[in-house]
């Protein structure tokens, strides 16, 4: 009976550990260089009417919990999907077409379902947190967008701020 009940302890709590795991950033084409953000903007996409492909939705690794990697581009002050990447953290991983979350259209795909900020971290890490992205830096780039149209930025100095 003891043994049954620390397993069932131990299966209650692994989810609770799993997610507590760094998330591998979504990439940002942004003034010529390809930059890490620390926000999911397809995330919002995602729902009733567009749910995600079930492909996705099976995480392989912890540092992947949305089950992709998604790379956007800031062209002209607006936000573009380019590219999907779905499935686990190796570097091979396969492209989810870009028409089976967007029927009948291709890449580029203006993210007019985006409203939110993205976080472009810079400089050195200051601080880790094994935990989402929850990471320090120097400083970080917000770029405000609101359906899918850049509305302003702000850098923050983290430098300044007292540990």
């Amino acid at each position: 009976m003891k043994k049954i009940l620390l397993i069932v302890i131990m299966l209650l709590t692994l989810p609770l550990s799993a997610w507590a795991t760094a998330q591998m950033p979504d990439k940002l084409i942004y003034e010529g260089k390809t930059v890490d953000i620390h926000s999911e903007p397809l995330e919002q996409y995602f729902n009733k009417n567009h749910p995600k492909p079930f492909s996705m939705m099976q995480p392989t690794c912890t540092a992947l919990w949305r089950g992709y990697l998604a790379t956007w581009e800031i062209k002209k002050d607006k936000l573009y999907l380019v590219k999907v990447v779905g499935g686990g953290c190796g570097d091979d991983e396969p492209e989810v077409p870009i028409s089976k979350l967007f029927p009948g259209k291709s890449s580029p795909i203006f993210a007019n379902w985006y409203s939110g900020t993205l976080v472009v971290p810079q400089g050195k890490m200051l601080s880790y947190e094994h935990m989402g992205y929850e990471q320090v830096y120097e400083k970080e780039l917000r770029i405000r967008i609101s359906k899918g149209k850049v509305v302003g930025k702000k850098t923050i100095d983290n430098r300044k701020k007292k540990k």
